[in-house]
């Protein structure tokens, strides 16, 4: 098959979407596939690895927003326009619901008869209300071109039902996101591990995420400051909440106690995750899935994480971690505490994570169910 990926949240946009795209593209070009990602006109960091691969980058023009991260241009334009960029495919595969790359790319596919596939990533603020349907009929623009896709893939079941409220539910498949658990594996040695980050002798908490505060990271600095136990609290990642959060920490007395790494080449992500003790995720809203948690799961690192959108789905299946209400500093650090405090609970709800993602949320299992999904609505 002919595939197009196509998002305006791919690489250098740090996120989810991004990830799943990449190794999606990478996976289905394994299988025999001829792919190629359509996004906007920026520098990915990818081009190399992509055209080592076969597999084409295809860039749209338009100013994007550096805010939101989306094409401005194709906010406006006709879908006319984009038809040019999916000719000759058997598959257009949108990510990302609401962005106009995508929104572009079903109305293009259905006016060209070619099988269109929409993957719904994120939900939104009290995303079960059906408020959400009076919202969608206010929106005829978006509503029209989510009807395009044949079929919509969610990745968890939140997902599903926010992206009910804009479309027939029987459309709506879910699908979770995939990943390499041949890349994310237990540490042979998690001294060594840490040895390699500077982590000699310490407990360490990770944080692995966007600096937004949507992800709660405030939540964590300040649950830092609540924990007796010798802990180093690592924050790893970029965004606009950096000062803030150091800011935070300085006035809570905790600066010593916290590192921070704004940048982690992809290469040192597993790594990372085989030095921590315990995984975080403190978000405080509107969470679809949450890929990094299945990353640490299959790192064999407990998580812990809050009682939002589909990360109990998770959760709560593999018991392979906690959750917390979110906002709730005492709590988390209490959770911290706990799993800090007893290395045997580490050690078993590490082990459950791994089984669990290994048997679920492998991309060997995530990529036919993505396949037959493309065979479903293919036009032969």
């Amino acid at each position: 098959m002919k595939i197009a990926l196509v998002s305006d949240w791919y690489y250098p946009k740090i996120g989810g979407v991004a990830r799943h795209m990449h190794d999606l593209a990478i996976k289905l070009n394994e299988r025999g596939h001829e792919v190629a990602i359509i996004t906007n006109d920026r520098e990915t960091g990818k081009e190399k690895e992509l055209e080592t691969l076969g597999i084409d980058l295809i860039k749209v023009p338009g100013k994007v927003s550096p805010v939101l991260d989306i094409n401005l241009s194709y906010g406006i334009k006709s879908e006319k326009e984009f038809e040019k960029y999916i000719e000759g495919f058997d598959v257009v595969h949108a990510h990302h619901a609401f962005t106009p790359l995508s929104l572009k790319a079903m109305k293009a596919a259905k006016n060209m008869d070619i099988g269109c596939v929409l993957t719904t990533h994120s939900i939104s603020v009290m995303y079960d209300l059906k408020l959400w349907k009076m919202i969608n009929g206010a929106m005829p623009v978006v509503k029209q071109s989510i009807a395009c896709a044949d079929r919509i893939i969610a990745v968890s079941e939140a997902s599903k039902k926010f992206i009910s409220h804009f479309v027939d539910e029987d459309k709506v498949i879910v699908v979770p996101n995939g990943v390499d658990v041949e890349r994310f594996v237990p540490p042979a040695d998690k001294n060594d591990a840490k040895r390699s980050f500077g982590f000699d002798g310490k407990k360490v908490v990770l944080y692995l995420s966007r600096l937004s505060i949507r992800k709660g990271p405030h939540v964590l600095v300040s649950a830092t400051a609540l924990i007796k136990d010798d802990v180093e609290t690592v924050i790893a990642g970029d965004g606009k909440l950096l000062h803030v959060l150091k800011t935070q920490a300085k006035l809570l007395g905790v600066s010593q106690r916290i590192r921070f790494i704004s940048e982690v080449s992809d290469d040192k992500v597993p790594l990372l995750f085989q030095a921590a003790d315990v995984f975080v995720l403190p978000s405080i809203t509107a969470e679809a899935f949450g890929i990094v948690l299945l990353e640490a799961m299959a790192s064999c690192v407990p998580v812990i994480s809050t009682k939002i959108g589909g990360i109990p789905e998770i959760i709560n299946e593999s018991k392979a971690g906690l959750l917390v209400e979110p906002m709730d500093e005492t709590e988390l650090a209490e959770a911290i505490s706990r799993l800090l405090q007893d290395d045997e609970l580490r050690k078993n709800m590490g082990e459950n994570g791994r089984e669990y993602v290994v048997k679920n949320y492998s991309w060997l299992r995530i990529v036919p169910m993505i396949e037959d999904i493309y065979r479903e609505v293919i036009r032969f």
